[in-house]
């Protein structure tokens, strides 16, 4: 085990509780570089005062994590189950499985162990590996979960860091195959999943206590979903009584996605006013425009980045013009959702910004709600960590 030295800014943020390291943070000519992944380090402050103790773990979050401030605390496979077990014991105590079985069990740094995040489905598994430091210690986390008292159907992953030739991005890895598509419950409204065949599950379970919020104070007759992926907001406020949805995404795995969850719930979209619109999102904006459109309930969760044939959107630079067609596609006293999961969006930032744009625009929109993470995602002190946003305006004129 090596001993490197912190720059005077990062010990700082050691020593409030951030476990995010970047190379930038070591004081330079120490070769940490070199490092291999998976090695255990020592951190300390430029005096050579102890600090914390990490894992090298190169991902887009950083270099390392910080898995202790203790000085005797080794990272032994018994300090992981006892993480493992903390986390997931404490998941299945907050639950009702009767309302709701799909979950985060582990998240990563906030867990205690970073690098990794772990989902339940119904009984099955979705592990996710961002950094091949803490993929060397996968036959820990597989051992525990196979002879957990939890009995645990099944168990896939996704590799999400750079692949060598004979490695399988996803795969599923033991115990039986989901059913796919693997019906499961969220506040008792059932979605569509499908574990192993792609990047993305099917829902975002982040965004719980949003959809929650949507069911809970759904007025009105209409809402607009962009970037509707596969129309969770769009099948909730349906099922709160919202009588025409309109779901709009460039994606046309998204039409079968929508179809499948509001099938689930008993609404037939071919005899209903439920409208699935594949196309991009910025031409739709334009449609409406054009035609004068408006919503009681305008909903917009963007990725970070996306590319089209005509158009180029980056969250943090062309959200605050994004938002001002938002609250003017809400009709008065109808509420606009806007929501961001860049994790570089500084979240004072984001919000301002939204305010601004919010005062200046002639509907008087005002900030009424805010989310963020769900109980089960538990974060550190790091932006990165507290990646989700989410803000609601309510338009009063």
């Amino acid at each position: 085990m090596t001993t490197y030295k912190m720059k005077s800014e990062a010990s700082q943020k050691i020593l409030q509780g951030y476990k995010l390291i970047t190379e930038e943070d070591f004081l330079s000519g120490q070769g940490i570089e070199n490092e291999e992944e998976g090695q255990r380090i020592t951190l300390t402050q430029a005096n050579g005062e102890f600090l914390a103790q990490a894992i090298v773990g190169r991902q887009h979050k950083g270099f390392a994590w910080i898995y202790s401030t203790r000085a005797d605390q080794y990272f032994t496979r018994e300090f992981f189950e006892y993480c493992l077990v903390q986390a997931i014991d404490q998941r299945f105590a907050s639950f009702d499985l009767q309302k709701t079985n799909a979950f985060r069990l582990f998240n990563g740094e906030g867990d205690g162990v970073g690098g990794f995040t772990l989902d339940y489905y119904d009984g099955y598994l979705q592990i996710n590996w961002y950094s091949r430091g803490i993929y060397a210690y996968r036959q820990w986390l597989n051992h525990y979960l196979q002879a957990s008292p939890y009995d645990f159907k099944g168990c896939y992953q996704t590799l999400r860091f750079d692949l060598t030739g004979d490695e399988a991005a996803i795969q599923h890895l033991w115990g039986d195959q989901a059913p796919q598509p693997l019906k499961i419950l969220e506040n008792g409204v059932s979605f569509a999943i499908y574990l192993g065949q792609d990047w993305m599950t099917g829902i975002f379970t982040d965004q719980r206590d949003v959809r929650l919020f949507i069911s809970q104070q759904a007025q009105g007759e209409s809402l607009l979903n962009l970037f509707a992926y596969t129309g969770a907001f769009s099948l909730v406020a349906a099922l709160a009584g919202i009588e025409k949805t309109v779901s709009v995404d460039v994606a046309n795995r998204s039409r079968q996605g929508i179809t499948d969850n509001f099938s689930l719930n008993g609404i037939n979209l071919a005899e209903s006013d439920h409208e699935i619109r594949i196309m991009d999102v910025f031409d739709y904006l334009r449609y409406a425009k054009r035609h004068q459109l408006q919503f009681d309930w305008v909903v917009c969760d963007p990725p970070t980045y996306a590319r089209t044939k005509k158009y180029v959107f980056s969250a943090d630079r062309d959200y605050p013009s994004l938002a001002e067609e938002l609250f003017t596609l809400t009709k008065p006293g109808g509420m606009t959702i806007i929501s961001t999961n860049h994790s570089g969006y500084d979240s004072n930032d984001f919000r301002q910004e939204m305010i601004e744009v919010a005062n200046q625009h002639p509907g008087k929109c005002q900030l009424i709600q805010s989310f963020d993470l769900p109980e089960d995602y538990p974060t550190s002190e790091d932006p990165q960590s507290q990646y989700l946003k989410v803000l609601v305006f309510y338009r009063t004129c």
